[in-house]
């Protein structure tokens, strides 16, 4: 059977997403039934749920008896996600079979378990993920749906944990090879780039998620920018100013057949009602002309908006970026998963304004009440979730007590934190209430309950009592990265940097993805100059939080301390995509650029500094910018790639420009001039900017210093000469000022006789006496011109 005609049986023909009823795509309905096939579950029973001796039974069986194995097992991973992800509840009898007695000893959150880290404690029916987890690994049908049911099963298995796991991370890698060698095609290929990217962006792995991302725009041929246009946001707003909008079109593609998308029963999008803002922006030239999209599509651009939340820094350009992308997947006919993704993502977005806020907590509850909601079917529901990022029931709520603790309502919030069992949001509302101590006896009853490493951490977080991180690792068997983290954040809150690296250490080390610790780690470090440990740390960081440009930052002053100032370099290049106009990044960039000799960087990194703070001289950097350009040290000192990057920029006009722009900013900086004298040929024009620094020096009292007379010394030395110089044609004007420039420096410089100053003054003054035998020269030579032409 050809891949795509396999995939078709399994998928439970929903690929024109039409609402389905009773008695209509019988199949489909017929599979949401398996799940009551007693035979099988007492050959389950049989087994104990031991996935050896399951896949021994399976093995055994016949090819037909497989495959309705492997649609029990679909049937029970649909109803895992109905109870989890998309309600309604399941029906009763469904949950009979499930309270079977003989299940009663078989621990199947333990199963479930990865690395001695639990599911989420608000997990429904394990038993079926188990089930169904056991069937697509073992059941063999065929090799490309039991892997890609195996993928989606490792999407849902992430999604119940409470933080990411490297081993389904690991899992996930090798699954993802395995359907690499199938070769899809088309639009099967498509559906499976979005499901593959909401995975990868789920563990944060956003270079691979960008791959797929780029394979389905290809694959489905969709072209998209934003632009601005003209329109109002605000009902009292008079003039049209520039909004940012989405413009898209699809490539008609022969292989590419696009479903239509069908009317369902999907969550209201509930309308802002402000006095001020508009719920949609009004365009002046009218709204936009709207498109239909088919669901695939709309899935993309849900992912693309997953993918900027993460990969960009969180600001309210990020808002303005991602709100088009939002208002046009709401504008067409959604499926359930979409609009539900959708509607929170956008929550996620409004709850930090004030003037959405409230909005943001009525569509929550909207979202809320449509799990319990009985159309449309289950079916069409769990059709989006694997593509769409949908997340459990339970993080909705959590959402929704966000929203309440954000807005004051503590007690509200805290009553639906310890509904869902968020034991850490619990204590912080028994904190804002001023009622600690009660979080520790709610703790303590859970303990009486069941003993785990979570609770055991979390009584140490209340009570300040480190004997309970000493508990929580002894009884995870010196296993647990939430016991080390939790050790470790209680020495850090205390600034207790040296004692608390080792247990961040060990915790990372069980799970490296874990974002928050190598940003705590990195500043530990840094804070003992434990730079090897802080570089690593904030590398690590980079990768799973790419957005954060402190930690950019401060990877880069790591770096610098190491002696890795290249590296150091492209840290502080990284911090600019995420905080372009942060002052001190620039000039970071500039002194690390300086080291390296990036002399393109120099000039831009100091442009910038000048746009940013109006005023800003570093004569150490300007020094090293006119020295390498100058003298070319580029062939020896600087590295091939920098110098073909530079060979085509006019680096000698552009630091002319630079220095030019300086030095209109300090008029009376001496150095500045000299050094952009050194810019010019020997000419007129820089003996000009030399009698320029030769003012800059002067200033009242200059010659109290030796260090300044030295200076002015030497710049005589070089204004003499020039001027003296035959391919210079210095005018009497000219000679006659540096004359009297020489004659005032020697003259002051000699009042204080400074040991320093002594050779340079008698070398100046023999220069002073040529510069005065040329001036008679040429007197000489002017009087004989004259007496010719009288006698004439």
């Amino acid at each position: 059977m050809a891949n795509s005609d396999v995939l078709r049986e399994y998928f439970f023909k929903l690929e024109n997403n039409k609402e389905l009823e009773e008695g209509t795509y019988s199949e489909a309905l017929e599979l949401m039934n398996r799940i009551k096939d007693t035979e099988i579950w007492n050959s389950f029973s049989r087994a104990s749920f031991n996935s050896t001796e399951l896949q021994e039974y399976f093995t055994s069986q016949p090819a037909e008896v497989r495959s309705k194995l492997f649609k029990f097992g679909i049937s029970c991973f649909v109803h895992f996600i109905q109870a989890n992800f998309t309600g309604p509840e399941i029906s009763g009898d469904v949950v009979n079979l499930l309270q079977n007695p003989a299940y009663e000893n078989i621990d199947f959150v333990k199963l479930l378990s990865v690395n001695h880290e639990e599911i989420n404690v608000n997990t429904k029916y394990p038993i079926l993920l188990v089930v169904a987890k056991c069937v697509f690994e073992k059941c063999l049908v065929s090799n490309i749906v039991n892997t890609l049911w195996c993928w989606r099963s490792i999407i849902i298995h992430q999604q119940i944990m409470d933080e990411p796991s490297p081993l389904l991370l690991s899992q996930a890698d090798t699954v993802y090879k395995h359907i690499d060698t199938f070769n899809l095609q088309g639009y099967e290929k498509a559906k499976f780039d979005i499901e593959f990217a909401q995975l990868y962006l789920t563990f944060r792995h956003v270079t691979k998620a960008k791959e797929h991302i780029y394979s389905a725009d290809d694959i489905l041929g969709i072209q998209y920018n934003l632009q601005g246009k003209l329109g109002k946001r605000t009902k009292y707003q008079q003039n049209d100013i520039a909004q940012l909008t989405l413009e898209i079109s699809l490539v008609d593609k022969d292989d590419i057949k696009r479903p239509p998308v069908h009317d369902f029963d999907v969550p209201q999008n509930v309308t802002l009602k402000d006095d001020v803002r508009l719920d949609s922006i009004v365009f002046a030239d009218g709204p936009n002309k709207v498109v239909d999209f088919p669901n695939t599509e709309q899935k993309l651009f849900l992912t693309r908006v997953h993918e900027i939340l993460i990969a960009k820094p969180q600001d309210d350009l990020q808002n303005e970026e991602l709100q088009p992308f939002i208002d046009l997947i709401l504008s067409q006919k959604n499926t359930w998963a979409v609009r539900v993704a959708t509607l929170l993502l956008r929550c996620k977005l409004e709850v930090k304004f004030r003037r959405t806020i409230e909005r943001t907590l009525a569509q929550c509850r909207e979202v809320l009440d449509s799990y319990e909601r009985p159309t449309p079917h289950v079916l069409n529901r769990v059709a989006d979730v694997f593509s769409t990022g949908l997340v459990p029931m339970w993080k909705v709520e959590a959402q929704c007590a966000d929203i309440l603790l954000n807005l004051g309502l503590v007690k509200y919030a805290f009553d639906i934190y310890k509904k869902i069992k968020l034991w850490e949001e619990v204590i912080v509302c028994y904190t804002l209430l001023k009622m600690r101590h009660k979080a520790a006896e709610v703790i303590r009853e859970q303990l009486l309950v069941k003993e785990t490493v979570k609770m055991w951490c979390l009584l140490g977080d209340a009570t300040d009592d480190v004997s309970c991180y000493e508990k929580a690792w002894e009884l995870s068997k010196k296993r647990s990265h939430r016991a080390q983290r939790h050790w470790g954040n209680f020495l850090y809150a205390r600034k207790e940097y040296q004692e608390c690296i080792p247990h961040f250490e060990k915790s990372v080390s069980i799970n490296p993805l874990q974002s928050q610790v190598w940003l705590r780690l990195g500043y530990a470090a840094l804070q003992m100059e434990n730079w090897q440990v802080a570089a690593t740390a904030y590398r690590r960081y980079t990768n799973l939080e790419p957005d954060g440009f402190q930690a950019w930052n401060n990877l880069a002053q790591a770096y610098i301390k190491i002696g890795n100032k290249r590296s150091a370099h492209q840290a502080l290049l990284e911090a600019l995509k995420y905080n372009f106009d942060n002052w001190k990044i620039w000039e970071n960039l500039l002194v690390v650029s300086c080291d390296i000799l990036y002399l393109s960087n120099i000039i831009r990194a100091y442009h910038k500094l000048l746009d940013l703070k109006g005023k800003y001289l570093n004569v150490d950097a300007l020094n090293a910018l006119v020295f390498s350009v100058c003298n070319d040290v580029s062939e020896e000192n600087r590295r091939p790639e920098i110098r073909r990057h530079e060979e085509s920029e006019n680096l000698l006009q552009k630091t002319r420009e630079l220095l030019g722009r300086v030095t209109a900013i300090y008029p009376g900086e001496g150095f500045v001039w000299e050094m952009y004298a050194c810019l010019v040929p020997p000419s007129l024009l820089r003996a000009q900017r030399l009698q320029r620094a030769f003012r800059g020096y002067t200033q009242p009292g200059w010659d109290k210093n030796p260090q300044t007379c030295v200076q002015v010394m030497c710049l005589c030395i070089k204004l003499a000469e020039l001027v003296l110089t035959k391919g210079i044609d210095a005018q009497n004007t000219l000679l006659n000022s540096v004359k009297l420039n020489l004659s005032s420096a020697i003259a002051a410089t000699k009042k204080h006789d400074w040991e320093d100053t002594r050779s340079l003054v008698e070398e100046v003054s023999a220069h002073l006496e040529k510069l005065v035998e040329r001036l008679k020269k040429i007197s000489e030579k002017n009087e004989l011109s004259n007496d010719k032409i009288v006698i004439q």
